[in-house]
């Protein structure tokens, strides 16, 4: 008889040198990987055994026999051999029911948190109770331990396995959780005390604290679904594709102080040219002071052009070493921030022989968000980007996926901010839907996971201004990096708006003519507008003119835009030499968030007035013309902006404040670009968006409206429905419609996938390898690389060219996509839909 421990069941099967991964490992791998990753918030003991659980449903001889027939150790005329079809085998309830059922665990929210972790490890979080009243979760674990094959998988199950689970269950766990939910108790009080509402007669006071702590509550399921899907992903990873496991870094990083000795070299190498650059260096020393403090949340406001991305960087570098934090990760709005700032960072503190191993750029989700499986094993685990380096650039639309988008690619890199500096570059372009959320998601980070949060913009939204408060950010004086940003404004004021809106608005032929009668003057001229459409059609009004011409989409890849902001930046720097051929650029607001780029004259469509203030930003940068530059204000007629809401609204906005500033322009001191304007503006945008800001949305597959703040924290609506169906007999242990939320969240308006193009010789192999490679060994490698050659394509427009077959999978079963025609790469629009311009193309 052959004894229980020398059973072996198998996990994964590596077939290209036919070695398996068994069950036992897998188990020990995962659960020493999330024990790592849950120690950050002092939750390492449940860390392990939700790694040891996950997969013990897999311990069966059914599974076993499941997994060896399709990966060919059992052949078709094998007795034991599963047709694939024939039935699914459930392998994610069993190690859900033994925790929720069998264990000796008291804390009901503690077993139905472990259980919900553990039995979502496919597919995502699952709601607790969806919106319309029933119970996924519990239903899950009542499912008949003989389909689950509970006791089968316990019996199977190595001992010491089996052994070191009964020892975490009889361990602190439930006072380490206790620790967790007394701090959930205690989330938000600082912003009572500091407000004195204690005192108040605010009726809603109290549910509004109840939603605040149950969000708070909601983060900590999903910090520990980060850590074991993290886990199980990069120990399959490392046992499928082995040199993976050799080069990942797994937080081994160099230290901080070399980094930050590196880039101290560099500033004391900048010789101040003008009092801009005696700004700048105030600046940075600022950030250099106020560095040692504790980890918090900080503004660090400072108008356009005062070198924030280096001021930032000393601050985080310092901080992270004082505060012992394991990374930085910059967040911008628009990947391509992230071409220009990470190579600036790139290039002060990386070696050559560190290439890659410091900072890492995330520009977008090559792979799909649905597992997409090959042999056993699912790709989107092995290639997913889980941010392992010491500094990280990515965008914002990544890093709200990580805290709040549904499925299991995302997530796993949520625990990854956990102890480290984030900044957010350009905090103002975060869309107002998504106010509770990010704000209680940051005081979460600061409170529970030791990070620290920095909001730098020259427009500086409301964020520590809110209604009702609870939702507010608590900041003191002492959180403020820079004490007098007024002052600052005035001392870098380098610009003039113009207003020269019309009645009847402007054509863009007429917007085409007066940049041309600027360019005749010999002056260097920006457009900046709201819509791809619009700069194309102004693009090739002005392709004729005698000048250099340029134009920035996001239907370029990264590369592409780096290679045309270069060529601009040193034709704009020829041209204040050599006037004869002036510059002028044509683009959307991607341009406006963080490019250094320095321009004569500015002209920007109505927009928001922080906009307007960040376009304003690209004038007279560098402060090196004789007086002051023009930022133009026009108004385009027969403008489209019905699917941008918050454009329009922030367009809408600014034509009051505009007219206000008209008849009273002492409100907004005098000037439109203070501030002072800029608060005025946003007290105006905040209160006309209010009822917005906790992301309402109807959820279409059930017939009604809710929000994703209430789906996340109380989840009052799907409560009373479950009541009144009688499916909850007894105390709510948890709230959460996790999957519901997750599905129903978007950070930008709709799903976008990144497609690699043949942008360039390095382009054209890069698809080539990726097309040509034999397996995932060979891919892998290629991945990071290739997002710096991807566009990012909305659902409607890749269904399309997938169709039509312009783009294609690079081999079956990856879920990675390519465009497969060099003429739909254009060297001036980048990826389009219809070739138009043959000489125009990337050969």
């Amino acid at each position: 008889m052959v004894k229980k421990e020398e059973k072996i069941f198998v996990a994964h099967y590596r077939e290209y040198d036919s070695t398996i991964q068994t069950v036992q490992e897998h188990m020990y791998g995962t659960a020493k990987l999330s024990r790592k990753f849950a120690e950050k918030i002092g939750l390492a003991d449940i860390g392990e055994l939700i790694g040891l659980l996950h997969d013990l449903g897999k311990a069966t001889d059914l599974f076993n026999n499941y997994i060896k027939s399709r990966v060919g150790l059992l052949k078709e005329s094998d007795k034991d051999y599963i047709k694939e079809g024939e039935l699914r085998v459930d392998h994610s309830t069993a190690g859900a029911q033994y925790v929720y059922e069998k264990s000796n665990l008291s804390d009901a929210r503690l077993k139905s948190i472990l259980a919900l972790v553990i039995r979502s490890h496919h597919g995502g979080l699952l709601d607790v109770i969806s919106p319309d009243g029933e119970t996924p979760l519990y239903d899950k674990l009542s499912k008949d331990i003989n389909l689950t094959r509970l006791e089968e998988a316990i019996e199977s199950c190595p001992k010491e396995i089996m052994d070191r689970i009964i020892e975490l269950l009889n361990s602190d766990i439930e006072n380490d959780f206790k620790v967790i939910l007394d701090k959930t108790n205690k989330f938000n009080d600082d912003l009572i005390s500091d407000k004195d509402l204690k005192k108040a007669n605010d009726k809603n006071l109290e549910f509004y604290q109840h939603t605040t702590r149950m969000f708070s509550l909601g983060m900590v399921v999903k910090y520990l679904f980060s850590c074991l899907i993290d886990a199980d992903r990069q120990d399959t990873a490392d046992f499928d594709i082995p040199i993976q496991k050799r080069i990942r870094q797994n937080g081994k990083y160099i230290e901080w102080n070399v980094l930050i000795d590196r880039l101290e070299e560099k500033l004391a190498s900048f010789k101040p040219q003008n009092h801009i650059d005696d700004i700048r260096t105030d600046i940075a020393g600022r950030c250099l002071q106020v560095a040692t403090q504790s980890n918090n949340i900080f503004q660090l406001t400072v108008p356009t052009g005062g070198g924030k991305t280096l001021s930032s960087l000393r601050f985080a570098l310092r901080h992270a070493e004082f505060n012992n934090m394991d990374r930085v990760i910059y967040v911008v709005p628009f990947t391509t921030i992230i071409d220009q700032n990470a190579d600036v960072v790139r290039n002060i503190l990386e070696l050559e022989s560190e290439r890659g191993s410091i900072v890492l750029e995330h520009h977008s989700n090559l792979t799909k968000e649905d597992e997409v499986y090959k042999g056993n094993t699912s790709q989107t685990k092995l290639l997913s980007e889980n941010w392992d380096c010491p500094i990280v650039f990515t965008t914002m639309v990544q890093l709200l996926e990580s805290l709040f988008n549904g499925g299991t690619r995302n997530i796993r890199r949520l625990h990854q901010l956990a102890n480290s500096v984030i900044i957010f570059d350009e905090i103002q372009t975060l869309d107002v839907k998504m106010v509770y959320m990010f704000n209680t998601a940051m005081k979460f980070l600061v409170e529970f996971c030791n990070s620290s949060v920095v909001l730098c913009t020259a427009t500086q939204p409301l964020l520590d201004n809110i209604n009702p408060f609870i939702h507010s950010l608590n900041i003191s004086d002492n959180q403020r990096i820079i004490l007098n940003p007024d002052l600052l404004h005035k001392s870098l004021s380098r610009v003039n708006l113009k207003d020269i809106t019309k009645e009847e608005g402007w054509t863009l032929q007429q917007v085409a003519e007066l940049a041309t009668n600027q360019l005749n003057s010999g002056k260097s001229v920006l457009v900046i507008v709201n819509t791809k459409k619009s700069a194309k059609e102004i693009y090739e009004e002005l392709e004729e003119s005698d000048c250099n011409c340029y134009h920035l989409s996001t239907d370029m890849c990264p590369v592409h835009r780096t290679d045309t902001l270069d060529k601009m930046i040193g034709e704009l720097k020829n041209s204040r030499i050599n006037t004869e051929k002036p510059v002028i650029c044509v683009s959307t607001a991607l341009i406006e968030a963080g490019v250094d780029v320095d321009f004569d004259v500015v002209i920007r469509f109505t927009a928001g007035l922080d906009s307007i203030v960040q376009a304003a930003g690209r004038c007279n940068r560098n402060g090196k013309l004789k007086g002051k530059g023009i930022t133009y204000i026009v108004n385009p007629q027969d403008e489209n902006l019905k699917m941008l809401k918050d454009i329009l609204k922030g367009k809408e906005i600014t034509e009051r404040v505009l007219r206000e500033y008209k008849t009273n322009p002492e409100l907004y001191g005098y000037d439109l670009l203070s501030p002072m304007a800029l608060r005025q503006y946003y007290r105006y945008y905040f209160y006309s968006r209010n009822d917005e800001m906790d992301y309402k949305t109807k959820l279409r597959e059930y017939g009604i409206e809710d929000s994703l703040f209430s789906l996340l924290s109380s989840n009052k609506k799907s409560i009373l429905t479950s009541q009144a169906k009688s499916k909850l007999t007894k105390e709510v242990a948890l709230p959460f419609a996790f999957k519901t939320a997750g599905n129903n969240f978007k950070a930008i308006d709709s799903y976008t996938q990144g497609v690699i193009v043949p942008y360039g010789e390095k382009g054209k192999d890069l698809v080539n390898k990726l097309c040509e490679a034999e397996d995932i060994r060979q891919i892998y490698p290629l991945l990071r690389e290739a997002q710096r050659y991807s566009v990012n394509l909305f659902k409607h427009r890749m269904d399309k060219l997938f169709e039509s077959k312009v783009i294609r999978e690079i081999q079956e079963g990856y879920g990675i996509y390519y465009l497969a025609y060099d003429e739909h790469y254009n060297k001036n629009f980048g990826l389009v839909d219809e070739v138009e311009i043959i000489d125009s193309m990337i050969l």
